[in-house]
């Protein structure tokens, strides 16, 4: 059995017969020092993640005959997915761009699946930045944008996500228009000013 940590050989101290998860506690515990995290293992050359995950974790360590472990710095991975995240949210700019022309026009068949995938765009942007404040550590209420907490910034597009909703259940595609022209702005301007926050602080 050989254990590797970022391609590297490692001597660790968990027994061939404990748990993976004894393993991985122990590696962990290692990586705090130099303020790595854990983010990827493969036993045997197979990815451990999804629904499988649990499971291979009670395994012993001894029942592979490889476990490869990598390590990331956290500030990187943050700058680096608040990067992808950014684009993202320029990219759901121009497509809420051509829901209102599709609106405009009356053809509500083509500009709902369009508002679909800004609204999936839009969860993952939330989504990105509330795994950044978790990846740094951060409180988010200790995040301060102007005079607003994070916390206080993000209801600004989750309050707007709400009355979309409510307008598409209601058929209103007129009032939807609206919104999305004149009062969506707010809550893309929120999601950035998080963004640069956190960029910021990774």
């Amino acid at each position: 059995m050989d254990i590797y940590l970022d391609d590297c050989k490692a001597e660790t101290a968990t027994a061939a017969d404990a748990a993976l998860g004894d393993l991985v506690r122990e590696v962990k515990a290692r990586l705090e020092v130099s303020g790595r995290i854990l983010v990827g293992i493969q036993c045997d050359g197979i990815d451990v993640t999804g629904e499988s995950f649990g499971d291979v974790l009670t395994k012993a360590v001894g029942a592979h005959q490889r476990i490869d472990m990598q390590s990331a710095d956290p500030q990187a991975l943050v700058t680096e997915a608040l990067g992808t995240t950014r684009e993202l949210l320029d990219v759901s700019r121009q497509t809420c761009g051509d829901v209102v022309d599709l609106l405009s026009q009356g053809d509500i068949e083509s500009a709902m699946p369009k508002l679909g995938e800004c609204c999936q765009a839009w969860a993952q942007v939330h989504q990105s930045i509330c795994n950044s404040v978790a990846m740094l550590g951060l409180d988010a209420e200790s995040v301060q944008l102007e005079d607003k907490s994070l916390p206080e910034l993000l209801q600004v597009p989750h309050a707007q996500l709400e009355q979309i909703k409510e307008v598409v259940i209601a058929r209103d595609f007129v009032l939807l228009s609206d919104i999305l022209t004149y009062e969506f702005s707010e809550a893309t301007q929120a999601w950035e000013k998080a963004i640069d926050a956190l960029s910021n602080r990774a």
